[in-house]
């Protein structure tokens, strides 16, 4: 990387630095509020207010195109409903309408109850309540203690 800085240039604490240097580690540290600047750079496009807008309207757009393109092709599809305009955009849609719909029953049937795991607010239910429990005296970490 080149560096044409004059060599009397210091930062904030008085050091001699290099500009390409302090960029290259702009562009490598994370702000105060924890976002990443090459995040910034690939991403900040999306926090303008008009492009949730600009794609919804593009992808309206686009798809109104396609349908109109799909007026002017001539299919001969094996199954006759095939050749409907705007047919496998319909398809589609209700394909992907019945997956999701479809993990509603699927999650009732998947689910585990809400007390699945006991009372959240007493003690596991395999555990006898009278009997004090032995204190834990095993490190959290098996080095734990030790001297270095």
């Amino acid at each position: 990387m080149s560096d044409n800085t004059p060599n009397d240039t210091r930062d904030a604490s008085g050091r001699f630095v290099k500009q390409a240097a302090e960029t290259a580690h702009r562009l490598h540290t994370p702000s105060e509020d924890g976002v990443h600047p090459i995040s910034k750079i690939l991403f900040g496009w999306t926090e303008a207010e008009i492009t949730g807008t600009a794609i919804f309207w593009g992808v309206g757009i686009l798809s109104a195109f396609l349908i109109v393109v799909d007026l002017a092709v001539d299919r001969h599809e094996y199954v006759h409903m095939a050749e409907a305009t705007g047919f496998y955009a319909l398809w589609g849609f209700a394909a992907f309408a019945f997956v999701v719909l479809m993990g509603w029953p699927l999650g009732g049937l998947l689910r585990r109850s809400e007390d699945y795991y006991g009372d959240p607010g007493g003690p596991p239910a395999d555990i006898d309540p009278d009997v004090p429990a032995a204190p834990d005296t095993s490190p959290t970490y098996p080095d734990e203690g030790d001297e270095l």
